[in-house]
C-alpha cells in the first residue's frame, strides 16, 4: 500500500479547502455531465501547479509510518479513497477537486450518522434497555446455577462442569444466523421488534417446559434445557443489538461507547439480581447436603458415591438417619425448587413484553436475500472488519483458556459452598458494573490497546495468587473470592475494549448482521476455549475429579501448579495479537474509510468461524450428553478409559488450535517486520 502526503506543497490542506469551486460554480462550468463547455460557454479548470500526492520514499524503499500518524494523514487518505471511487471519465485534476469538495461537504469520517442523539431511556427506546436486563437474568441464572447443581450437589468432574457451561452458552456462537433472519426477513415491515418478542416467548416456553420436569430433573437434562432457553433469548438479543448499534451510531465520537456501556451495565444488574435469588433460594440443605432427604418416610440412600461426599462426622454420629439432618454447608433451612426458579424468570419476561411492543422502529421493505448477502460479503471483505474479527478470535481463544480444575478444587480445598459462591458471583458482577461505568466516565477515549494491556497483566497478577492456595500457604474461601473478584474487575478493560470497536465497524443498514458476525466469531471461540481448557486435563489426570484432588498429595499439587502456570502463559500470549486491535474510534473509522479489501481474509474468517463452531459444538454436547459413556476419554478431558490410552489426539487438537492463533498473528503482525515492510515499535502494543 502506497502512502501519500501533502509534503512539498506551497499551500496547506486548509488553503485548498477554502479555494475550491462551489456546487453552483461546478454546474455552471459544465453541461450537467462530466464534459466541459466548449466555445461560447463557460470553461472552468483549476490549475494544479504542484503535485498534491507524493509517495513517501526513504533510501529507495517504501517507508511505512507508525500507526499514530494515521489521524494526521486522514486528509490524504480520504482524498485518495474518494478519488479512487470516481468515474473513469474524469481527468486526474477533476478527481482531486471532487475529492476535496466532497470532504469539505461531508465534514469528516468520524461521525457515522448525521442524525441527532437518541435518548435510550425515552419511552420509545426503553425496551432496548429492559431487554438487556432480561438477558442478564437468563445468562446469570443459567450459568450460576451450574455450581450448586453440578459441583455441590452432583459432585461432577471438572470436564463435565466446563463443558456444561460451554453448552449453555453455545447458541451465542450462532448469532450470525439470527442476524441474517433479522435483517433479511422483516415481519410486517419490522426487522427487530418482532424478533425480540418471538425470542423471549420461545425462551419462556422452554422455561415452562423445564418447570414441568420437576425438582428432580437430571443435571444433564437441566443443562440442555437451559441451552435451548438461551437460544430464544440470544435470538432476541441479536435483534436488540441492532437497536443498540443504531442508537450508538448517532452518538458523537467523543461520547460514542456510552450506549454500549449502558446496556452492558444493565445486563450486569440483571445478573446481580438473579444471583441474589440463587443465594437466598439455593443455600439450603437440599442443594448443599449430599444425600439430604426432606421426607422422613424415605430411607437414606446406600449409594457409595454419595456417602463418600457426606460429612464424615454427620455420618458417624447418625449412620441411619444422617440424611434427615442439615449439614454445616447449608446456610438456610429452606430451598427454592428449580421449577419455582424457572417460573420467576418467566414472570419478568412476560412483564417486559409490552416494552418491546412499543419500541419505535421504521418499517422497511424486505431486501432480496442474494443481493443483501452480496452487500454483506462486500462488508466482510473490508480490512476493518476481518482484522477486528481475527483479533477477537485469537485473543478470546488464548485469554479464555482457564484452569478447569479450579471449580472442584475450590469445593474440596476451600469448602466453597453455594452461599459463598453466590456472594462471589454477585461481587464479580457488581465490580464489573462499576468498572464499566468508570470506563464510560473516564476512559471512553483512552487507547483500547492500553486498556487491554493493563487489564491482561493485572488479571495475571491476581490469578498468580492461586499458587498460595495450591501449596496450602493460606486456604481461605474469602481470600479466593478477593482474588477472583479483583481479576474480573480488571477484565472489564479487556471486555469493553474488544467490544467497542465493533460499533465503529458496523455500517448503517447492516447493524444487526455485522455486529452479530463479529460477536459470532468471538463467541464461537468461547466454547473452543472451554474445550481446550478441559482437554488440557488429559495431561494432568489427577485433576479431573473431586476425589483425587481431595487427596492433596504432593503429586496433585505439582500437577495443579504446572497446569496453572501453563494457563497463565497461554493467557499472556494473547498480547501477541494486540497490534491487530485499532487504538481507538478514530483509528477504526480511518481503517473503514481507507476501504482496503481482501477476499482471501474474508473467506478465511468465514471458514475459521464455521470450523471452530462445528468442532466446539459437537465436542461440548458429546461431553455433556454422553458423559457416562465417553467422559473418561482423554480427548474429552478424562483420565483415560484404559491404562494405555494415548494423549496424542488431545495433544494434536490443542496444538492445531494454538498453531492457528500464533500463525495468523505472526503472519499479519511479525512477518512484515521480518521482511522489512514495516518496522517494529513498542507503540504496536499501546
Amino acid at each position: 500500500m502506497q502512502n501519500f502526503s501533502l509534503a512539498g506543497c506551497d499551500e496547506t490542506a486548509n488553503d485548498i479547502l477554502e479555494n475550491i469551486p462551489s456546487d453552483s460554480e461546478r454546474r455552471a462550468a459544465t453541461d450537467g455531465g462530466n464534459r466541459r463547455r466548449g466555445a461560447g460557454g463557460y470553461s472552468f479548470r483549476r490549475p494544479a501547479p504542484f503535485r498534491i500526492f507524493r509517495r513517501q520514499v526513504d533510501g529507495g524503499a517504501e517507508s511505512f509510518e507508525d500507526d499514530r500518524s494515521a489521524s494526521n494523514g486522514s486528509v490524504d487518505t480520504n482524498l485518495r479513497t474518494v478519488m479512487m471511487s470516481q468515474s473513469a471519465g474524469e481527468d486526474p485534476e477533476e478527481r482531486k477537486i471532487t475529492a476535496i469538495d466532497r470532504q469539505k461537504k461531508e465534514g469528516d469520517i468520524y461521525n457515522i450518522s448525521a442524525e441527532g442523539d437518541i435518548n435510550p431511556l425515552s419511552n420509545d427506546y426503553f425496551g432496548v434497555v429492559a431487554n438487556y436486563f432480561s438477558v442478564g437474568l437468563m445468562m446469570g441464572g443459567s450459568t450460576s446455577l451450574l455450581y450448586p447443581v453440578l459441583i455441590v450437589k452432583a459432585g461432577a468432574t471438572a470436564s463435565l462442569m466446563t463443558a456444561s457451561y460451554a453448552v449453555i452458552m453455545v447458541f451465542w456462537s450462532y448469532k450470525i444466523v439470527f442476524g441474517f433472519l433479522s435483517d433479511c426477513f422483516p415481519i410486517f415491515g419490522y426487522k427487530r421488534k418482532p424478533y425480540i418478542v418471538i425470542g423471549w416467548l420461545f425462551c419462556a416456553a422452554v422455561l415452562i417446559a423445564l418447570a414441568r420436569e420437576g425438582n428432580d430433573v437430571d443435571p444433564r437434562n437441566l443443562v440442555i434445557m437451559f441451552a435451548l432457553a438461551n437460544l430464544g433469548y440470544v435470538w432476541a438479543d441479536v435483534a436488540s443489538d441492532g437497536f443498540m448499534v443504531f442508537i450508538a451510531h448517532r452518538e458523537p465520537i467523543e461520547k460514542r461507547g456510552t450506549m454500549q456501556t449502558l446496556v452492558y451495565s444493565v445486563s450486569k444488574l440483571g445478573q446481580i439480581a438473579i444471583n441474589l435469588l440463587i443465594l437466598v433460594g439455593f443455600s439450603g440443605p437440599e442443594m448443599n447436603c449430599p444425600g439430604y432427604q426432606p421426607d422422613p418416610s424415605i430411607p437414606c440412600t446406600n449409594n457409595i458415591y454419595i456417602i463418600k461426599r457426606v460429612d464424615p462426622e454427620l455420618y458417624t454420629n447418625n449412620p441411619y438417619s444422617w440424611c434427615y439432618e442439615m449439614c454445616d454447608d447449608a446456610t438456610f433451612e429452606w430451598d427454592l425448587s428449580i421449577p419455582e426458579f424457572a417460573i420467576s424468570i418467566c414472570f419478568v419476561i412476560f412483564a417486559s413484553i409490552p416494552l418491546y411492543l412499543r419500541l419505535k422502529e421504521d418499517k422497511v421493505q424486505a431486501e432480496p436475500r442474494l443481493e443483501f448477502l452480496a452487500k454483506f460479503w462486500s462488508q466482510l471483505k473490508r480490512k476493518a472488519a476481518w482484522q477486528v474479527i481475527l483479533y477477537g478470535m485469537i485473543s478470546h481463544i488464548t485469554f479464555g483458556v482457564s484452569n478447569a480444575a479450579k471449580m472442584p478444587a475450590n469445593y474440596v480445598w476451600l469448602d466453597l459452598h453455594t452461599f459463598q459462591h453466590s456472594i462471589m458471583v454477585i461481587f464479580e458482577k457488581f465490580f464489573f458494573f462499576v468498572g464499566l461505568n468508570l470506563v464510560r466516565k473516564y476512559a471512553l477515549n483512552v487507547s483500547w490497546r492500553k486498556q487491554v494491556l493493563a487489564g491482561s497483566l493485572l488479571v495475571l497478577v491476581f490469578n498468580s495468587l492461586y499458587f498460595i492456595i495450591i501449596f496450602d500457604v493460606w486456604r481461605n474461601s474469602w481470600f479466593y473470592i478477593f482474588t477472583d473478584v479483583s481479576a474480573l474487575f480488571m477484565y472489564t478493560l479487556n471486555f469493553l475494549a474488544s467490544h467497542a470497536c465493533m460499533v465503529e465497524v458496523a455500517e448503517p443498514g447492516y447493524e444487526a448482521i455485522t455486529y452479530s458476525l463479529i460477536t459470532t466469531a468471538t463467541n464461537a471461540v468461547s466454547p473452543l476455549s472451554a474445550v481446550v481448557s478441559y482437554q488440557l486435563l488429559a495431561f494432568f489426570p489427577l485433576l479431573n475429579d473431586q476425589e483425587s484432588i481431595a487427596t492433596d498429595t504432593p503429586e496433585v499439587r505439582s500437577q495443579f501448579a504446572s497446569l496453572q502456570a501453563l494457563v497463565m502463559l497461554i493467557n499472556v500470549s494473547s498480547l501477541l495479537s494486540l497490534s491487530l486491535l485499532p487504538r481507538q474510534k478514530k483509528e477504526t473509522r480511518e481503517m473503514v474509510a481507507k476501504g482496503e479489501i481482501s477476499s482471501f481474509w474474508g473467506s478465511f474468517v468465514i471458514l475459521s468461524t464455521l470450523t471452530f463452531l462445528c468442532y466446539s459444538t459437537i465436542v461440548t454436547f458429546v461431553t455433556v450428553k454422553y458423559h457416562d459413556v465417553y467422559g473418561c476419554m482423554k480427548v474429552l478431558g478424562g483420565g483415560g478409559c484404559s491404562a494405555d490410552e494415548s494423549s496424542t489426539m488431545a495433544l494434536g487438537l490443542v496444538s492445531c488450535i494454538f498453531l492457528y492463533c500464533y500463525g495468523v498473528s505472526f503472519y499479519l503482525t511479525y512477518l512484515p517486520i521480518l521482511t522489512g515492510e514495516r518496522s517494529f515499535s513498542r507503540s504496536m502494543f499501546y
